[in-house]
């Protein structure tokens, strides 16, 4: 038996039998031009026409599939590597030069999680070239261990069923497929080390190891913590006195955040239902997305994110630069056009309404009396808290100074950034570095909120981390929201305490 430290992208604990997953394959024949072209023309049609069927059989990931088929129509795409078929060039060497390109683009940013969109665009091209060369979709037959080079969320998608866990030689926090397997509940790690497909693995991620060639004993303990955790339920134990939120989305998240108990919603990242459109939702768009989910929980809170786009999140036909107010400043109507949707959606007066990337008390002000004039200018009555998302150290340095806010929520993952200069995919692996300090950060937060009686929630990564829950709770925060599948780690976390 051996053991191996690995990167934990996703919690759980996975035994089972290694499959490694196929390299891709090349035609080394080179037709003549037009053929070449037309090849690779059917080919990415055919790719389009997987990706919409398996938009069909998973709604949940409808936002990632429209993306990869928005890249795959994209005529650019086609053109450039047109070009590189009449220089003599393949159509498999074509669409690999092409979106080798758009790789090289991405790994130059300075923005990580630009940097993981590398991984859509290597699963779009592998895609291509399978449909060149004719082969089926790889499936899975069996529930196994997936140890690849790199994982691609579509297969993913595609095989989550039979996927008991997943091992890759890299991979990143922040990407597609570890958000998708946190969101499966698929225990993920990454580690440079080979297993043979048949050999039985263990995937341990409490304690960021790999076991293989595990001894017999060794395979029976783990199998027992796996039934164990999987006769668990999702649905909240009864917490006097705490509240757990969830952390969406779009709308097709809200049948969990019921099934599984949750008080309400903590964090509507509104941004995404923009991401799979190339133009601005209108009026009536917005407001049927915002009157479905508060419908769907009249009698829950939900505090909704005005969009955060910018940075690492950029749209065609928004004027986006920084996070945060720039976004609305430079995008007047496209913000006026959200705040007067979520206005009239107000119906049950449970909305929370909250501002991003804040770093002054002014900014948090011009905003409020903003949405105060627009709600006067179309005559609405209807009742709304104000708050920010505490993401920056400008912030955190002057929170004396937000008495006027109804609430606030910690974004961990952001102003651990900010202020230890830790990205987010790395901020799990670092937790004992910096938790201590950011303990210490933050209990200043818990006292100036319970002073001006100010509602306070944390909602990012490590509400949903055991060591860092715990010391959430010591300091007396009572409020957290976290994605879905992390009740779980509510429920153990606070019947530690009470």
């Amino acid at each position: 038996m051996s053991y191996y430290k690995g990167l934990v992208l996703s919690e759980g604990i996975a035994v089972g039998r290694a499959e490694n997953l196929k390299k891709e394959s090349t035609i080394s024949h080179i037709a003549c031009p037009k053929d070449e072209k037309e090849k690779l023309k059917d080919a990415v049609q055919n790719s389009i026409k997987e990706l919409e069927e398996l938009k069909v059989k998973s709604k949940e990931n409808e936002e990632y599939l429209s993306m990869q088929i928005l890249l795959l129509s994209d005529s650019i795409l086609l053109e450039k590597a047109f070009k590189e078929i009449e220089a003599g060039k393949s159509a498999i060497q074509s669409i690999s030069i092409v979106i080798l390109e758009y790789i090289n683009s991405l790994l130059d940013a300075t923005s990580e999680y630009l940097k993981e969109r590398v991984l859509d665009l290597s699963d779009i091209r592998d895609r291509i070239i399978r449909n060149l060369n004719g082969e089926e979709e790889e499936h899975l037959s069996s529930k196994v261990i997936v140890v690849a080079k790199e994982l691609h969320p579509s297969f993913l998608i595609q095989n989550r069923t039979n996927i008991l866990g997943i091992l890759t030689m890299k991979g990143g926090y922040s990407s597609h497929g570890a958000i998708l397997c946190r969101q499966f509940s698929i225990p993920y790690m990454v580690a440079d080390i080979a297993v043979p497909t048949g050999a039985i693995l263990i995937l341990d991620t409490r304690k960021q190891q790999i076991l293989t060639c595990p001894k017999e004993q060794e395979i029976k303990h783990y199998e027992q913590i796996v039934k164990k955790l999987s006769e668990e339920q999702y649905t909240a134990v009864e917490h006097k006195n705490f509240s757990f939120l969830a952390n969406v989305s779009d709308n097709t998240e809200l049948k969990r955040v019921l099934q599984y108990g949750f008080d309400g919603i903590g964090l509507y990242r509104t941004e995404m239902i923009f991401m799979n459109q190339n133009r601005p939702l209108t009026l009536e768009e917005q407001y049927e997305i915002y009157s479905q989910a508060i419908k769907a929980m009249p009698d829950k809170e939900i505090c909704f994110r005005t969009f955060d786009i910018g940075d690492d999140k950029q749209l065609p036909y928004l004027n986006a630069f920084e996070k945060g107010i720039d976004n609305y400043i430079h995008n007047p109507v496209l913000f006026k056009t959200q705040i007067e949707a979520l206005l009239r959606a107000n119906q049950y007066n449970s909305i929370k309404l909250m501002f991003p990337m804040i770093h002054s008390v002014a900014e948090f002000l011009f905003l409020k009396k903003w949405v105060l004039q627009i709600q006067r200018e179309i005559k609405d009555t209807s009742y709304l808290q104000f708050g920010i998302m505490l993401e920056t150290k400008e912030a955190m340095e002057h929170i004396d100074t937000f008495t006027d806010v109804d609430f606030i929520s910690i974004g961990t993952n952001d102003l651990v950034h900010s202020i230890y200069h830790i990205h987010r995919e790395d901020q799990t692996l670092e937790l004992k570095a910096y938790l201590d300090d950011l303990i210490g950060n933050l209990k200043k937060v818990v006292d100036f909120c319970g002073k001006n009686s100010i509602s306070l929630s944390i909602c990012g990564e490590l509400a949903a981390i055991g060591p860092a829950l715990r010391e959430f709770i010591k300091i007396g925060v009572r409020s957290f929201s976290v994605a879905t599948p992390a009740i779980k780690v509510l429920n153990h976390v606070y019947k530690e305490f009470f």
